[in-house]
């Protein structure tokens, strides 16, 4: 997640991270890439700090002083933080949602697995229902549980 962070803003800056100089330029895409791993990953201020080379208090700066500022003052970079957010929003919402599906699909699978034959008669009559007609089916199916619960 992190390597991936930092070839985004990168490659949106068109600056090299790991250079060592205090070019403004350079100084608001370190701030964009800090503040990104911090909202992104569980990475302390130390073990993203260890990833360019510098040391906690560094990204501790960024974060708090200069982001702020370049946020304010700089639309161009705020516009690369947002869109590189954003994107890695997408990208995991993506993942959560693909792995969450895979596990409903199981557990539908092992629920329908657990169903009686007769549970599964009907569950199959009723997928047979055409879409337009469920609202109907759905009153109807409700009102006859109901009377075979009343008087059985």
């Amino acid at each position: 997640m992190i390597e991936k962070i930092r070839k985004e803003v990168e490659q949106a800056t068109m600056q090299d991270l790991s250079v060592k100089r205090r070019q403004r330029e350079l100084v608001y895409a370190r701030a964009i890439y800090f503040k990104l791993c911090k909202e992104k990953s569980t990475l302390t201020l130390q073990q993203i700090a260890d990833t360019l080379g510098v040391n906690h208090a560094t990204v501790l700066h960024a974060i708090k002083n200069v982001f702020p500022t370049m946020i304010e003052h700089e639309p161009l970079y705020k516009e690369i933080y947002e869109t590189i957010r954003d994107q890695e929003d997408l990208a995991y919402l993506k993942e959560n949602y693909n792995a969450l599906r895979k596990r409903y699909d199981n557990l539908l699978r092992i629920k329908t697995e657990q169903m009686s034959d007769s549970h599964l008669e009907l569950v199959n009559i009723v997928k047979e229902v055409p879409e337009r007609h469920i609202d109907v089916a759905k009153v109807r199916v409700r009102a006859m549980v109901d009377m075979i619960k009343n008087y059985a």
